[in-house]
């Protein structure tokens, strides 16, 4: 019993001491974790400090605070019940065990706390956090089945081992950044890469800033101070022996990794992908062998672009009978560009009235950024692209062809001459029109390349604007953005637009452009003190320009009154004193204009395929006049006053292509009106002629020492003798050179045609009584391309004897064409610089040919990639000799082999075999005699082989390809 007691004694004075000292306790506790409390303020400001610094709270850290935040709970809940029993009217002692219980809780949390403080000293409290592998992005609707197929697409580069560098391109608002965000958190879901790294490049470049933000995505310390070749290093290092991929998006600029800092992990399947808006640049610079695999997005289809515009705007609003059609047409607008389709669509979500609906519709057509989100989503991420055009005179290309109706596909030539002639934008640094022209064509391409133009679909060599580039450049020379230009543009309205916009409109704009509409009446005297440029093209029911029209309109320069019905034109002697250029091509119904001589500032005359049957007397006085365009004149005989062409002093280029002129024959006028062909040997400063000339007399005259001069000094000329026929048109003719003489008829050729053909590029000769080409083409060292045709004369195409040794030497491309009577191709043994450059020879109906080549001559087609011949009756060889007079590999570089129609054709060559090692396509139809020789090599030739089943197989070929 008493052992009992003593431990029963005890145990009783420490419940009551729990009980009498719980106040105590519970002050000493409270005091505590209000030390416990401030540790876990201080180590979470550390936490959220660090997390700024790619750093984290340590493991130990991040317990030790979770522990103390448990407690700080505890204490609070031992507080609150202390507070409510010391309020309650019973006292501590009515409930001893549970006021024991709260007393031995406060005891034991008091000791526990105090520990904890001690183990804070202990503790790191920072460290470095490990970057995440992948960073998950926000993804814009988009359309579902463009989308996949893009992203599809450039999966398969991800995965391609061949590919380690993905450009992907378009322009801008097409979906480039969209797609490579769907491409990033896709890559959440595979373990390929060990961090995928995204940087946005944006237009101002900045290698330091992109060296920063790659460290601080891999949460890589650096220092300010730290140099960048330090950084690069760093950096380098770091990821050498890493498989990553890096998404630069938006880049405006060629960029080279290996300065950043970024190796070329080739070996373990690093990746670089990148986004831009520039079409074929050289995007990313890095060190070593790194294959680049270009991908090009499009803009969507009619179904995609509906289906995108659909999700945003709610198929429920859309598909309502009343508003569906008006729907169609918007989204028809927005030319099926994502950015622009997505921005429209939210601004007509909930939209159910058609009213609202039209109005869009006209805002659109209108290029007006009336619609909500139209002007800062689209125009100004857009005009970046325009922003980064540095050159002034490209801004000014670029929005001239906002001129030209929506979808109108621009001829490049048009274009360019109105850039050059017309406007002026490139006069700076050239010093005539060829070098000009040369320079409108690089313009061209470099808005191709950043999608401000688009290659022309129906018409060949033209370029277009995107709908919604066309609406930016409208925006940009409007006044809702106070920058370049003010348009004026109502182009392609057609019958829309039969009045002519009201003259309050017209008076503060510089260019009007009113082309392709059904316009019936002009304004009387509109007032337009800034207008530059005006534009009537094709407004085919405009038969009268009031005499008062232009003589408000001081400053103007160009006007275009092409295609449209006036019967005549006149102007006071006040007004077109500024006029640069003017157009009056298809005039047809236009036969006289008088007042041309008083435009003393014109430089550019267009009277193309117009009904003017005489330029006048008084033209002579446009000593400035730099271009004359007078082609496809339909009157009989279309008289140039002897003088006239004489005083176009400044005269650089002339056209008068199917234009029958009243030449002079024989060196004195036969008539007051003729005028000598040599007068074109008396302008100076003429580079550009294209001519058509149907007597051969009328080149007789020219006075040859100051012809042959002035001809040699034409950068570009396009000239055809003799009688005209409209079963040759322009492109027959064109044979991509800048120098080509077509020859139609005749025999015995007068020296002046001889001098025309002596520094052409390319010569046609069809129709002609003669038996080979050995005069002309001797004469001509420069000629690269021939085409002759037709010429039931000729039994041989050229003797070397009489041509020279140096004839064909710089010869490309040959065609020959119904030579009935040809019998061979050449006469005598061939020079041996001769035929060496000769690329391409394509023979059709040359029905007396028995073989092409000689051996001999063979050995001097080493450079031969295409050989087509077809319809050649009597041909039965195409290389005649034997094996020891054969060079060893006839036709080294023979890619194209094409033979069609040759009933009698044997052989290639009479040997058994032959290796022809760069052949990519063979072709044989309607050949039943042939049999081809063996192959030295393994090479199978039905791999390349294509053709129909009568020709006769030989030994050698598959029965694959006799099926």
């Amino acid at each position: 019993m008493e052992n009992i007691l003593g431990w029963i004694g005890p145990q009783i004075s420490n419940q009551v001491g729990c009980v009498r000292n719980l106040k105590r306790n519970v002050d000493d506790l409270m005091e505590e974790a209000q030390k416990l409390k401030a540790h876990c303020d201080d180590m979470e400001s550390e936490g959220r400090e660090a997390s700024r610094k790619r750093m984290k709270l340590t493991n130990q850290a991040q317990i030790w605070l979770g522990q103390a935040q448990a407690n700080l709970t505890e204490i609070e809940n031992i507080r609150s019940e202390f507070d409510r029993r010391q309020t309650s009217n019973n006292g501590f002692f009515s409930d001893f065990p549970s006021t024991y219980s709260l007393g031995k809780r406060a005891v034991e949390k008091l000791e526990r706390v105090r520990r904890h403080l001690n183990e804070r000293s202990n503790i790191k409290l920072v460290a470095m956090s490990s970057p995440p592998r992948v960073m998950e992005m926000d993804v814009p609707t988009v359309g579902q089945s463009s989308s996949q197929r893009n992203m599809d697409k450039i999966w398969d580069l991800v995965h391609d081992k061949h590919t380690s560098v993905i450009c992907i391109y378009g322009m801008g608002g097409i979906g480039k950044t969209t797609l490579m965000k769907a491409i990033n958190n896709k890559l959440q879901a595979t373990s390929e890469f060990r961090y995928v790294i995204w940087v946005t490049v944006s237009k101002q470049l900045n290698l330091q800033k992109i060296q920063k933000e790659i460290m601080s995505r891999l949460h890589l310390k650096f220092d300010e101070k730290d140099s960048y070749q330090d950084r690069s290093m760093q950096l380098r290092e770091w990821l050498s022996n890493k498989r990553y991929m890096l998404i630069l998006d938006d880049l405006w600029n060629s960029i080279n990794l290996s300065e950043i800092g970024i190796p070329t992990n080739k070996e373990n399947g690093s990746k670089i992908a990148i986004t831009t808006r520039i079409a074929n640049m050289s995007a990313v610079q890095v060190c070593g062998d790194m294959k680049a695999e270009k991908m090009r997005i499009e803009t969507l289809t009619k179904e995609e672009a509906w289906e995108l515009f659909a999700a945003n705007v709610g198929k429920e609003v859309v598909h309502q009978p009343h508003i569906k059609d008006v729907a169609n047409d918007i989204v028809m607008e927005c030319g099926g560009l994502p950015l622009a389709i997505v921005v429209v669509a939210k601004a007509m979500e909930r939209q159910n009235k058609k009213e609202v609906w039209q109005d869009a519709l006209r805002a659109l057509r209108a290029s007006a950024p009336e619609i909500e989100g139209m002007e800062p989503q689209v125009f100004l991420p857009l005009k970046l692209s325009y922003d980064d055009l540095k050159d002034e005179e490209v801004k000014k290309c670029f929005l001239y062809c906002s001129l030209f109706p929506e979808d109108y596909e621009i001829p490049v030539k048009h274009i360019i001459g109105l850039w050059i002639m017309m406007e002026g934008f490139i006069d700076n640094n050239v010093d005539n029109l060829v070098d000009a022209s040369n320079k409108g064509h690089r313009i061209i391409e470099t808005l191709k390349r950043r999608f401000l133009l688009e290659e022309g679909i129906k018409k060949k060599n033209s370029v277009k604007m995107h709908d919604i580039i066309r609406d930016l450049a409208l925006y940009i020379a409007s006044s809702s953005c106070n920058e370049g230009p003010k348009f004026l543009v109502k182009a392609g309205f057609g019958k829309a637009l039969e009045k002519a916009p009201c003259e309050d409109t017209w008076r503060e704009c510089e260019r009007i452009s009113l082309m392709m509409n059904d316009i019936t009446e002009l304004p009387i005297k509109p007032e337009c003190p800034n207008l530059i440029s005006l534009f009537f093209t094709e407004n085919r029911r405009i038969t009268a320009v009031p005499r008062s029209f232009f003589e408000l309109m001081p400053a103007l320069q160009v006007l275009d009154l092409s295609f449209i019905s006036i019967t005549s034109l006149s102007v006071s002697s006040s007004s077109l004193l500024n006029l640069r250029a003017l157009i009056l091509r298809g005039c047809r119904r236009l036969t006289e204009v008088p007042f041309l001589g008083q435009l003393k500032e014109l430089q550019f005359l267009d009277i193309k395929s117009s009904g003017i049957r005489s330029l006048p007397e008084e033209m002579q006085n446009l000593v400035k006049l730099k271009k004359l365009n007078m082609s496809y004149i339909k009157s009989h005989s279309f008289t140039i006053p002897s003088n006239v062409m004489s005083g176009l002093s400044s005269l650089e280029d002339l056209c008068m292509q199917k234009t029958k002129v009243n030449w002079a024959k024989g060196s004195e006028l036969a008539v007051e009106n003729d005028v000598k062909l040599g007068v074109l040997g008396k302008l100076k400063w003429l580079t550009i002629l294209k001519i058509t000339i149907e007597d051969f007399d009328c080149v007789e005259c020219v006075e040859e020492g100051v012809f042959l001069q002035q001809w040699s000094k034409l950068k570009k000329f396009k000239v055809s003798i003799g009688t005209s026929s409209d079963n040759f048109n322009d492109d027959d003719f064109n044979m991509n050179c800048m120098k080509q003489v077509r020859i139609r008829g005749g025999n015995n050729y007068p020296r002046g045609v001889k001098v025309m053909v002596t520094s052409t590029e390319g010569l046609e000769l069809f129709e002609a009584d003669v038996e080979d080409v050995s005069q002309l083409v001797g004469v001509s060292n420069g000629l690269r391309m021939l085409n002759i045709g037709w010429c039931t004369e000729m039994e041989c195409m050229l003797d070397w004897s009489d041509a020279g040794e140096n004839a064909l030497q710089n010869i490309e491309k040959l065609r020959l064409t119904s030579l009935s009577s040809l019998q061979k191709l050449f006469k005598g043994e061939v020079p041996q610089r001769c035929l060496r450059k000769l690329k391409e020879i394509h023979l059709s109906s040359c029905y007396n040919l028995k073989s092409l080549f000689s051996s001999e001559m063979v050995q001097n087609l080493d450079q031969l990639q295409t050989l087509h011949v077809r319809n050649c009756r009597r041909l039965e060889e195409i290389i005649e000799g034997h094996d020891k007079s054969l060079p060893e590999n006839p036709f080294p570089q023979l890619r194209n082999f094409i033979l069609r129609e040759l009933n009698r054709l044997k052989s290639i060559i009479r040997c058994d075999t032959l290796a022809l090692p760069s052949l990519i396509k063979l072709k044989i139809y309607d050949c039943p005699n042939l049999r081809l020789p063996k192959r030295p090599d393994t090479t199978d030739w039905p791999r390349i082989i294509s053709g129909n089943a009568t020709w006769r197989a030989n030994p050698q070929r598959s029965e694959r390809m006799q099926r």
